[in-house]
């Protein structure tokens, strides 16, 4: 038995994550997840989640040119998910614009 405090409402998340990231508002997006991964270890749902938004967090500082920082976040992306084939395909996409634009 887990008291109701404890369960995961995905349904909830995956809209309050959708509006964070159709608004581009992934440092929030980051603290939700991040908050969510501390106290649901190996969810795979929820490890996939965040390798998403690092993922696109990661894009756009790679608009904002900031190459760098896109690189931590890119990276963080592959090591929360690196069973995700197309993860991998976006952040090599992400690397080779990188290379192209500095």
């Amino acid at each position: 038995y887990y008291p109701s405090y404890c369960i995961v409402d995905y349904l909830q998340l995956y809209y309050e994550l959708q509006s964070l990231l159709n608004q581009q508002q992934f440092l929030k997006a980051i603290v939700l997840i991040e908050g969510l991964a501390d106290h649901s270890t190996n969810d795979g749902q929820i490890c996939q989640w965040q390798g998403i938004i690092y993922s696109q967090y990661g894009k756009q500082l790679i608009q904002r040119r900031e190459f760098d920082k896109a690189k931590i976040y890119l990276k963080k992306a592959l090591k929360i998910d690196p069973h995700n084939q197309q993860l991998w395909q976006e952040v090599d996409q992400a690397f080779n614009r990188i290379t192209q634009l500095s």
